[in-house]
C-alpha cells in the first residue's frame, strides 16, 4: 500500500467517530484474564514493592496487570500461568528470528565458555560484527558500538555537532529517538511538544528543531532560520513510529538535497529498521545514503547491550581519541559497550540472517497478514486497514496519530482513540494475541496458523464493538 493509498484510508477513518467497547464487555474482559493469570497478579504485587509502578517496560500491557512471562519460543511466549501467545510485540522489533533461537544460543553458548560475557579489551568480535554491517549496509564505513539505542541517538547527536561545529538537530515531529533530554519532545503524537518532558530543563530542547513530516516549505524555512547552525536531521527512515506516521514518494530524496545545500549531515536512526527492512537496512530499501546510520534492536537478534552509531569513516573517526578530525573531538565512553556477548550475537545473527533467508521469510508472512486482516476488514464492512513495510505492521482502527494534538480539540480526541486502542489490545491479549496499539512485528517463526489466529482475535475485537 503506497503513502497516497494509506493517508487517505487514514483521514477517512480519522472523519469517523471512533468505535468503542462497552464498559460491560471489558468489564468480561479483565474478569476472564484475572482468572487466567493469578500468578502474575501475585508477581506484580511484588514487583510494586520493590520496582518503580512495579513495571519497567515501556512495551509491557498493564491492564489490569503486566503479563510475567516464563518461557519464549518461536513466534509464542508463555506466562507464568501457562497461558500461550502468538508474540507481534517481539521486544519491539527486536526479535527478527523468533524467541529463544536455538543456532544463535548455541553459538553465543560457545562463546560464552570460552570468553565470558565481558573482559573489558579488544575482541576480534567486534571487528567481525563491524565488518558485517559495512559489508551490507551501503553507507557504513566504520562502526562504534555502544549500550542501547538512546545510548547511540544521544552519541550521534554529540558526533555531528562535533563533526560540524553547529548546534541545531532538525527532528520531525512524533518521531522517537531514545529518552535523551534533547529528544524527549514531541515523541510519539506530532504536535505534542514537550508534553512528556517532565524533570527536563526548557534549555535542553533549545537547539532541537521541530518540523511536521512532509512538509518541505517548513523545513526548508528550518534550515533558512538557521542557515549556518544546522548540524543535522534526524529521521525514522519510515516515518514516525515505525511508520504509523508514513512518508511521502521521495521525501528522503527531497531531505537529502536540503541536507547537501545547507551542509547538514542525515541521520537514519535505524534502530527498528536495521535488518528488519532488508540486511542493508532502511537505506539499501529506499536506495538512500545517509551520512551516519543509529543502530539498535535488532541487531543483537535479542541480546543485551545493543546500539551502534555507523557511517562515513571520516565522521565515526570524530568519535573519541585524544585530538580527533581536525582537533573536533566527541567524547564517548561504557564499560559494557562492545562487550563480547553484544558483539558475537551481532556477528552470528547476521550470519543467521544471511543463511536462513529470515528476513524475507518474515516479511512473507506479514505480507499474508495484512492480505488477510485487509479481506477480513472489508467483509466486515468497516473502514479498518492493514499495511506494512516488510515486517513491520500497522494495523488502523483509530487512526490516533493523524490527529494533531495542538489542533482544536486534539488532545482529547487523541487520548479518546488511544483509550480505545488500549481496549483493542487488551481483547486481543484475551484472545492469546500480543500486539502494540495499531502496529507490531513479525519473526521468520510466525507461521500461517499465527497469521489465522491474529485475523481471528483482531475479529472478535470487532465482535465486542458498540
Amino acid at each position: 500500500m503506497d503513502y497516497g493509498e494509506i493517508q487517505e484510508r487514514l483521514q477517512r477513518l480519522a472523519s469517523q467517530p471512533v468505535r468503542d467497547i462497552p464498559d460491560e464487555r471489558m468489564s468480561r474482559v479483565r474478569a476472564e484474564i484475572r482468572r487466567k493469570t493469578a500468578k502474575s497478579a501475585a508477581l506484580f504485587e511484588r514487583a510494586k514493592k520493590v520496582v518503580s509502578q512495579g513495571v519497567e517496560h515501556v512495551l509491557s500491557p498493564t491492564d489490569p496487570y503486566p503479563l510475567f512471562v516464563e518461557k519464549g519460543e518461536g513466534s509464542r511466549l508463555t506466562d507464568v500461568d501457562g497461558n500461550v501467545y502468538v508474540d507481534y510485540v517481539l521486544s519491539g522489533g527486536s526479535v527478527i528470528l523468533g524467541h529463544n533461537p536455538p543456532r544463535l544460543n548455541e553459538r553465543i553458548a560457545d562463546v560464552l565458555s570460552r570468553k565470558g560475557p565481558l573482559h573489558g579489551l579488544c575482541d576480534e568480535y567486534e571487528v567481525l560484527a563491524a565488518e558485517k554491517i559495512a559489508q551490507h549496509m551501503p553507507a557504513v564505513e566504520k562502526v562504534r558500538f555502544f549500550q542501547s539505542g538512546t545510548e547511540a541517538d544521544m552519541a550521534a547527536a554529540r558526533l555531528v555537532r562535533a563533526y560540524t561545529g553547529k548546534k541545531k538537530i532538525i527532528k520531525f515531529r512524533g518521531a522517537y529517538h531514545g529518552w535523551a533530554d534533547q529528544f524527549v519532545t514531541d515523541m510519539w503524537v506530532a504536535g505534542s511538544g514537550p508534553l512528556l518532558a517532565s524533570g527536563i530543563p526548557p534549555e535542553h530542547r533549545v537547539h532541537t528543531v521541530l518540523v511536521y513530516q512532509n512538509d518541505l516549505d517548513e523545513l526548508e524555512k528550518a534550515f533558512r532560520d538557521h542557515r549556518d547552525d544546522v548540524a543535522a536531521v534526524f529521521i525514522e527512515p519510515v516515518g514516525a513510529e515505525s511508520g504509523s506516521l508514513p512518508l511521502m514518494d521521495d521525501f528522503h530524496q527531497e531531505v537529502r538535497r536540503f541536507c547537501d545545500r545547507y551542509s547538514a549531515l542525515y541521520v537514519f536512526d535505524e534502530v527498528v529498521t536495521g535488518f528488519r527492512l532488508s540486511l542493508g537496512g532502511a537505506q539499501a530499501y529506499f536506495r538512500i545514503e545517509p551520512d551516519i546510520t543509529i543502530l539498535g534492536k535488532i541487531i543483537m537478534g535479542g541480546y543485551p547491550s545493543c546500539g551502534a552509531v555507523a557511517g562515513r569513516a571520516e565522521i565515526i573517526d570524530t568519535f573519541g581519541g585524544a585530538t580527533g578530525v581536525g582537533g573536533r573531538t566527541a567524547f564517548v565512553a561504557g564499560t559494557l559497550a562492545a562487550n563480547v556477548l553484544s558483539t558475537a550475537a551481532c556477528y552470528f545473527t547476521m550470519v543467521e540472517l544471511e543463511e536462513s533467508g529470515a528476513i524475507d521469510r518474515a516479511a512473507r508472512v506479514t505480507d499474508k497478514l495484512v492480505a488477510g486482516l485487509n479481506a477480513m476488514f472489508a467483509a466486515r464492512d468497516t473502514d479498518y486497514f492493514a499495511y506494512n513495510y516488510a515486517s513491520i505492521l500497522h494495523v488502523e482502527m483509530a487512526a490516533a496519530m493523524a490527529y494533531r494534538i495542538d489542533a482544536p480539540g486534539g488532545l482529547q480526541e487523541v487520548m479518546r482513540r488511544k483509550d480505545c486502542l488500549e481496549k483493542y489490545a487488551l481483547v486481543l491479549r484475551n484472545e492469546g494475541v500480543l500486539s502494540l496499539l495499531g502496529r507490531g512485528f513479525v519473526s521468520a517463526a510466525h507461521s500461517d496458523e499465527d497469521v489465522a489466529a491474529a485475523v481471528a482475535a483482531y475479529e472478535k475485537v470487532i465482535d465486542m464493538l458498540d
